[in-house]
C-alpha cells in the first residue's frame, strides 16, 4: 500500500519515459544509453541489449571503467554512472570496447555533452556549532568524514536491487538539490541531496532493496542509514528521530527503516535524501525515472 502511494505521489513529469539512445558496432545497435537528460547531478543508465552478439562490454568514461556481460554468463548488463553535480560542463568521451560472437573486438566512441545544472541559491540561519564546529568536535568529525569515506568505498558489484526506485516518505519533495546555500551569512556549502518535508516521526521507507552500510549518528547528518544497492548506487537518509536498522542489516524495498526527526544540522523537520553513484553526487529525481533490471 504504501508503495503504490509513493509512486503515485511522483508528478507526472517524473514518471514519464526518459530518453534513451542506441550505440551500435558493425552488427547492429548493441548497448542503450538512458539518462533524463545530460546535466550536472544526471545518472546515465547504460545497459547491454539482450539478445546480443556481444559478450563482453568494457565502457570508460570519466577516469572508471564498466563491464557489461550478459546474465546468461554470470555477469550485470547494466551500469550506472554519475555526472557529479560539480562536474565541470563541457563534451566528454565514453569509450566502448566490444568483444563480438563472431568477429574481432571493436571500439565505439560516444561523445557525451555535459550541460550546466539549473541550480537555485539559499541563505539559511543554523546554530552556531554547526557552521563553525567547536574544537572538541573537530576529532569526530574528521572520524566520521574518513568512515562515510570508506562506506562509499566498498559497494557491492551485484545489483541488489528491485526494479524501479520509490520515495522514502509520501510529504512533499522540495526540489532542491545542487541548491547553494549561505550559512549564517558568510559560509557557503552545496545541498547535495533533495528535503521532503515530513511531519516528525513520520516513517521512512528503504526506496529499494540492499545492504544497510552505514546506521549511526553522525554529527552533521543526525541519525543517518546509508543503503548500498549495488554496482555503486547508494541512497541516504539522513537527520532521523529514530533509527529502526543497523549496520549489517538486508532490507527489502518498503521496510521501514527508521523515522523523521531533526538531528544534526538541521532547521526543523524533515528527511534529507541523497543518491550517490560512486563518488558523484546526484540529483535522486535522476534515479527514479530509470528502468532498471
Amino acid at each position: 500500500m504504501f508503495l503504490l502511494g509513493a509512486l503515485a505521489a511522483l508528478p507526472l513529469s517524473m514518471l514519464s519515459e526518459i530518453p534513451e539512445e542506441m550505440v551500435a558496432c558493425s552488427q547492429g545497435a548493441v548497448v542503450r544509453i538512458q539518462a533524463r537528460s545530460y546535466e550536472q547531478g544526471d545518472i546515465l543508465l547504460v545497459k547491454l541489449i539482450e539478445p546480443s552478439p556481444v559478450r563482453e562490454v568494457k565502457v570508460s568514461f570519466l577516469d572508471r571503467e564498466f563491464v557489461l556481460k550478459p546474465k546468461s554468463e554470470g555477469g550485470e548488463p547494466q551500469a550506472l554512472i554519475g555526472l557529479d553535480l560539480s562536474l565541470r560542463p563541457g563534451r566528454y568521451f565514453m569509450d566502448m570496447a566490444l568483444t563480438l560472437d563472431e568477429s574481432g573486438p571493436e571500439t565505439v566512441r560516444k561523445i557525451i555533452l555535459v550541460k550546466p545544472g539549473k541550480f537555485r541559491s539559499k541563505r539559511l540561519t543554523l546554530p552556531p556549532k554547526y557552521v563553525t564546529p567547536p574544537p572538541e568536535e573537530m576529532d569526530r568529525i574528521k572520524r566520521e568524514s574518513e568512515l562515510l569515506a570508506e562506506v562509499y568505498k566498498k559497494a557491492s558489484d551485484r545489483w541488489l536491487a528491485e526494479g524501479f526506485f520509490v520515495l522514502p516518505n509520501e510529504a512533499r519533495m522540495d526540489f532542491n538539490f545542487g541548491e547553494r546555500r549561505v550559512l549564517n551569512g558568510r559560509t557557503s556549502s552545496v545541498h547535495s541531496g533533495v528535503d521532503i518535508d515530513a511531519d516528525m516521526g513520520s516513517t521512512i521507507i528503504a526506496s529499494n532493496s540492499g545492504k544497510v552500510v552505514l546506521a549511526a549518528d553522525i554529527y552533521f547528518s543526525g541519525n543517518t542509514v546509508i543503503l548500498d544497492h549495488g554496482l555503486g548506487v547508494f541512497t541516504s537518509y539522513l537527520h532521523m528521530s529514530k533509527l529502526l536498522v543497523k549496520t549489517g542489516d538486508l532490507v527489502r524495498k518498503g521496510d521501514v527503516i527508521g523515522e523523521v526527526g531533526s538531528t544534526g544540522r538541521s532547521t526543523g523537520p524533515h528527511l534529507h535524501w541523497s543518491v550517490r553513484v560512486f563518488d558523484s553526487r546526484v540529483d535522486p529525481r535522476s534515479l527514479i525515472r530509470l528502468r532498471l533490471n
